[in-house]
Parts: C-alpha cells; sequence; structure tokens
C-alpha cells in the first residue's frame, strides 16, 4: 500500500513539472526592449509583443524580467519583454 501511495505521489509531481515546462514554452525567449506606451496594461503588452502566446505566462515572464512585484507601470518606462517578431 505505501509503495503504491509512493508511485501516486511520484506521477502527480512529474505531470505537475510536465505542464509547467509546457506551459512556459509558449512564452518567446527572445526579449527586445519597449516604452510602455500611454494607458497600455501588461496584458496589453504581452499581446501586442507576443500575440498568439499565453497572455499570461507572456505577462509573468515581464513581471519576473523587469522585477514588477505589482505589475504596476507606467508611460513611457523602459520595460524588457519577450516577443515573437
Amino acid at each position: 500500500m505505501v509503495g503504491l501511495a509512493g508511485v501516486v505521489a511520484a506521477a502527480v509531481v512529474g505531470l505537475g513539472a510536465f505542464a509547467g515546462s509546457v506551459a512556459g514554452a509558449d512564452v518567446p525567449r527572445t526579449t527586445t526592449v519597449v516604452r510602455v506606451q500611454p494607458g497600455e496594461t501588461l496584458s496589453g503588452l504581452a499581446e501586442r509583443m507576443a500575440p498568439g502566446s499565453d497572455t499570461a505566462a507572456v505577462v509573468d515572464r515581464i513581471r519576473e524580467l523587469n522585477a514588477l512585484p505589482d505589475g504596476s507601470i507606467r508611460s513611457g518606462q523602459p520595460l524588457t519583454v519577450p516577443f515573437s517578431g
């Protein structure tokens, strides 16, 4: 019984790691620096720079690349962003 529980636990952890790697694959690896446009949001920026990618994953990557803990941005601010060209 304990052995079966271990196998199930390992399978769940493995599937979680696989799902995380697949989700991250949708974010372009190439980056560029852009200036935030007036009224632009992180979601809008993600959609503009990486169309067809998972917007939430791109937003997370933008926050990570620019150390934006709360996700707030301002017009004219330079940001490093993933982009698909």
